[in-house]
This record gives C-alpha cells, sequence and structure tokens, in this order.
C-alpha cells in the first residue's frame, strides 16, 4: 500500500536527508511531503531543493522559503520580521530568477545563483498547508481561530511562524491549547525533536542544530489516517551547522 511520509524541517542537510529515505526504504508508490525550510543554514540549499523537485516531493511554505522569495522581489531585507508582509509573496509574474539571484540586491542568499527557473517555479507553488483527509501539514501551526477554508490574509503568516500565543492570560504553545477544528496537525518549525499532542505532531529535531532529521509515515485506516499510529522515524545529523 503506498505510503505518506512527511519530512521534517531539512534545512540543506541533503546527505542526512538521503540516508533517512535510504532506511525508510522510499518507493516509487510513496508519496513525499516536506514541511518547509527545505534549505538555508546547512551545507546543501540549493542542492537539497534540487532534490525534492526532481523527486516530486510536495513542500509546504515554510519561513525561509517564504523570507528568501520576499528578499529576493526586494521588498524585505535580511532582517525582515517574522510577521511583516503576513507572506504576501505576490504572483509568478512579479518574479524573475534575476531578482532572486540579487544582482540589484545585496540581501538575497549566494545560493540562489544555482537555481534554475525550474527551482523557482517548484518554490512559488509550494502551498501554504496541505490536507490529507482528516489530517493537515502545516509549517510552523495553528491557531483554533483560523479556517482554513477562507484564510485571511492577515492570518497567513501564522501558518509560517506561529510557536507560543497568549491563551487564558498566559503564554503557551500553540499545539498544547489547539483543539483540531482543522484537523491533526503535523508541522515543524520549532526544534523541540517528536513532541506528541491531543491534536499535533512535531516534527522537527533540529537536524541542522546538530539533532536529528525525522519523517512521520501515516498509516490509513479507511478513507482517513490513524493519527495514533504515526510511526517515526529519525537519522542523526552528521555534524551542526548552524
Amino acid at each position: 500500500m503506498p505510503r505518506i511520509i512527511i519530512y521534517g524541517d531539512i534545512h540543506g542537510c541533503l546527505d542526512e536527508w538521503r540516508e533517512l529515505r535510504r532506511i525508510i526504504g522510499v518507493k516509487e508508490s510513496d508519496a513525499e511531503i516536506a514541511v518547509g525550510d527545505l534549505f538555508s543554514k546547512g551545507p546543501k540549499p540549493a542542492e537539497t531543493i534540487r532534490f525534492a523537485r526532481e523527486h516530486g516531493v510536495i513542500t509546504v511554505l515554510g519561513n525561509h522559503e517564504e523570507r528568501y522569495l520576499l528578499i529576493g522581489k526586494g521588498t524585505k531585507k535580511a532582517e525582515v520580521s517574522p510577521y511583516e508582509a503576513n507572506c504576501a509573496i505576490g504572483s509568478r509574474e512579479e518574479r524573475s530568477l534575476v531578482n532572486l539571484r540579487g544582482e540589484n540586491s545585496d540581501n538575497t542568499p549566494r545560493y540562489f545563483t544555482d537555481m534554475n527557473e525550474n527551482d523557482l517555479a517548484y518554490m512559488l507553488a509550494m502551498p501554504r498547508f496541505l490536507r490529507l483527509t482528516n489530517v493537515v501539514v502545516v509549517h510552523a501551526g495553528l491557531t483554533n481561530e483560523i479556517d482554513l477554508n477562507s484564510i485571511a490574509e492577515d492570518q497567513k503568516s501564522i501558518l509560517t511562524h506561529i510557536r507560543s500565543i497568549n491563551f487564558g492570560g498566559g503564554e503557551r504553545f500553540w499545539a498544547e491549547v489547539y483543539n483540531g477544528n482543522q484537523g491533526f496537525a503535523i508541522y515543524g518549525h520549532t526544534p523541540h525533536g517528536i513532541r506528541r499532542y491531543k491534536y499535533a505532531l512535531g516534527i522537527d529535531a533540529g537536524c541542522v542544530y546538530g539533532g536529528a532529521l525525522a519523517a512521520a509515515i501515516l498509516t490509513r485506516r479507511g478513507n482517513e489516517f490513524d493519527t495514533d499510529a504515526i510511526e517515526t522515524v529519525l537519522v542523526e545529523a552528521r555534524e551542526r551547522y548552524a
């Protein structure tokens, strides 16, 4: 039976990703998804983007993809605030590889010079979230006020940046209070290792920081996925990159 395999934040750690795929035994029939932040900080950023594209991996938009697309557009500098612009990346027509390569900007990362038009198109096509019947894949997280069927513009950056929220007069991690109204959430962004909540599973194990690269493998239960039987697999980082 085809599997759904979801990877945590890869951050350019391509060698670890290759090893994780080898251990899992990825087959052509499997569907592969990444929670975002494919590049930045790690040793092989451009190569990781290309590897994902060439292997048909669906990648949800992460804060690093968002950030550098905005920088490439020339509307944001490297010190862009996480909640600025609400992910207003713009249309494909507003973009060119020349912009992203940084001929007119000192803020664009060097590795964009290694990208081609197909890599750029892959990044621009990244969805903000991905629904899988009763599961939703998102980079950072959700709040109980978000309706993914009609998400407001001022809520879009939450999907790529959220960690803590104000709740009940105090600060809480979003997944602690998420009520599951948008489905069981699988997320990255916060490198706290494999962490399970009632309605969420975190799979950023901090590979780029010397931790591990994680994957979650979903098992079907009828037309839905059994969120109580999610298998997780980890590969230790070869070194600390950031």
